[in-house]
């Protein structure tokens, strides 16, 4: 089975900290395409950039009455979403015998944890 690495971004819901501040949407996302707009001048055309995944988790979610967070759209991207696209592969690959990495970057407070992790019944890959 031919492997390769995949790159993937994902947006979060704003913090409570980033809403007390009125902080602005400069991201969207479309497919694969990510793009970034200015928001000092919005008027701007934004910026673009191809992943092999681009998942949309900032907004159109609502949590069940079992703690499962749940599309209210197509574009929400559920934890299920990234584990069928990335973790599963992973996981076949270990199984196989396979040495495998899923490996998180990005600043302090952007999502790694949660989109590694999990929380409450919104597990990934590494869990308990």
């Amino acid at each position: 089975m031919a492997e390769s690495v995949k790159v993937a971004v994902r947006v979060r819901p704003f913090n409570s900290r980033e809403k007390d501040r009125g902080a602005k949407l400069v991201l969207d996302m479309i497919g694969a395409l990510t793009q970034i707009t200015d928001p000092e001048n919005p008027g701007n055309p934004p910026k673009e950039f191809t992943f092999d995944f681009s998942y949309w988790s900032h907004d159109g979610f609502h949590e069940d009455e079992n703690g499962y967070l749940v599309a209210d759209n197509d574009k929400y991207a559920t934890q299920r979403k990234v584990f069928d696209d990335l973790g599963q592969g992973v996981l076949n690959n270990a199984f196989e015998g396979f040495n495998c990495s899923l490996f998180a970057y990005g600043q302090t407070g952007a999502g790694k944890s949660y989109s590694m992790v999990g929380y409450g019944n919104n597990k990934l890959v590494v869990s308990n």
